[in-house]
């Protein structure tokens, strides 16, 4: 028997795993739909259990067209708290970043769709900021944005937002994200604010350009220590875009965070001329619809994890990795 979480919602398949816990496509037998289940971990722990449900009050005070809905809150059979969210068909940015994708330069993602995208993280980050004033998610990479099949952009995963200003929902001093993403300030346990995501705007919008972050060394600690002290390889020198898209891009990711845009809505005022509108949301669709490798969702970022951990290790191609990793989660599926 399938398990199910108060009668109403059976797991079906896992699609994601996390520090945290687990993802889960399910059913609501009540609403006859599918959701997404998210869960925590076996090791419970005070502070964990703290941080989910601090992640469910958030969700429930945002209502946004570039935000995961949330639609209910269960528990598992431990009594620990389980999210149940809008279930998203389609890929995540990172999977659609490391194909060539129809239609595009040199396998990037076409600039006004690649702008497109960024402004949908921006215009998600503009009404949490208009929500809870202060939030910083922490987490604003392309493995946390999903694309719908229809061309929707959604930001997930705020199980490690915190409130500038209020206390740390993490331990005091503690580094928390994904290193490549990591503005200078964060990665120096300094206190944050919400320019902080503004920043990894800027390495996702550059990678989705470029297919490689702004920093040139390959590894996470390596990686880490250039955006300390500021070392960035303009975009130009990898790939000739537009004079104009590459202000608003470097004052994204500029290393001092008063000279940032003030807010995310500045900064979507600055790149919408670039990317905005409902063409590229159509192209975006397009691409979603169309990915090279017609595998779930599930193990497209199950087989990218596994992609990550190696080329941390070989340095080997993206596309040969990620082709590799597929078709040894398929067997196993």
């Amino acid at each position: 028997m399938r398990e199910r979480y108060q009668g109403r919602y059976e797991l079906r398949a896992r699609i994601g795993r996390g520090g945290m816990g687990d993802v889960w496509r399910a059913f609501d037998h009540e609403l006859h739909r599918e959701v997404c289940i998210k869960r925590l971990a076996i090791e419970l722990s005070t502070r964990s259990i703290r941080e989910f449900r601090e992640e469910a009050r958030l969700l429930a005070r945002l209502r946004h067209a570039n935000v995961v809905s949330l639609l209910d809150v269960t528990e598992d059979e431990r009594g620990a708290p389980a999210l149940v969210l809008e279930l998203i068909e389609g890929a995540d940015l990172r999977t659609l970043c490391l194909r060539s994708s129809p239609g595009a330069h040199r396998g990037f993602l076409p600039d006004r769709v690649a702008v497109h995208c960024a402004c949908a993280i921006l215009s998600a980050l503009a009404a949490v900021q208009r929500a809870v004033p202060g939030l910083v998610h922490r987490d604003v990479t392309p493995h946390n944005v999903l694309v719908s099949k229809e061309g929707e952009v959604k930001l997930v995963d705020f199980g490690i937002a915190l409130v500038s200003g209020r206390e740390r929902l993490s331990a005091p001093l503690t580094v928390r994200g994904k290193l490549g993403y990591m503005a200078p300030e964060q990665a120096r346990g300094e206190a944050l604010d919400p320019r902080a995501d503004l920043f990894a705007v800027g390495v996702v919008l550059y990678e989705l350009l470029t297919k490689k972050r702004p920093w040139g060394a390959r590894s996470g600690m390596s990686e880490l220590r250039q955006i300390e002290r500021g070392v960035m390889t303009p975009i130009n020198r990898v790939r000739v875009i537009k004079r104009d898209l590459v202000a608003p891009l470097e004052m994204l990711l500029a290393h001092d965070r008063e000279k940032r845009f003030i807010s995310a809505e500045a900064a979507l005022r600055a790149l919408a001329p670039f990317g905005s509108g409902d063409l590229e949301m159509l192209r975006l669709a397009d691409i979603s619809r169309t990915m090279e490798y017609k595998i779930p969702l599930h193990l497209a970022k199950a087989a990218r994890d596994e992609a990550d951990g190696q080329r941390e290790g070989h340095g080997t191609k993206s596309k040969s990795l990620m082709a590799t990793a597929v078709e040894r989660r398929l067997r196993r599926a």
